[in-house]
C-alpha cells in the first residue's frame, strides 16, 4: 500500500504535464519566407574547413566564406576603448 501511493501520484503528475503540451494548433498553411514552408529555399552550407583549406583574407579584401569576419564583426559598437587596469 506504501508504494502504491508514490506511483499514482507520479502517474496522476505525468497525465497531467503530458495534457498540457497538446492544446496548441498547427498552421495548415505556413508563409513562403518560412523555413518550414515547402516551397522556402534551402539554408546555405557553410564549409567547416575553410580556416584549414585557406588563408584568412587581409584587412580591406572580401572576407567570402570566412563568417564573422565582417567589417563590424557581427558585433554590436561598444563606443569606446577598453583597457583592463
Amino acid at each position: 500500500m506504501n508504494l502504491l501511493i508514490p506511483r499514482v501520484l507520479i502517474l496522476v503528475g505525468a497525465t497531467a504535464l503530458s495534457l498540457g503540451c497538446g492544446g496548441r494548433e498547427v498552421p495548415v498553411r505556413f508563409a513562403e519566407q518560412s523555413a518550414l514552408s515547402s516551397g522556402a529555399r534551402e539554408a546555405p552550407v557553410a564549409d567547416p574547413t575553410v580556416a584549414l583549406t585557406s588563408d584568412p583574407p587581409l584587412p580591406g579584401e572580401p572576407v567570402g566564406a570566412w563568417t564573422g569576419l565582417a567589417v563590424d564583426g557581427g558585433a554590436a559598437p561598444t563606443g569606446g576603448h577598453a583597457h583592463a587596469h
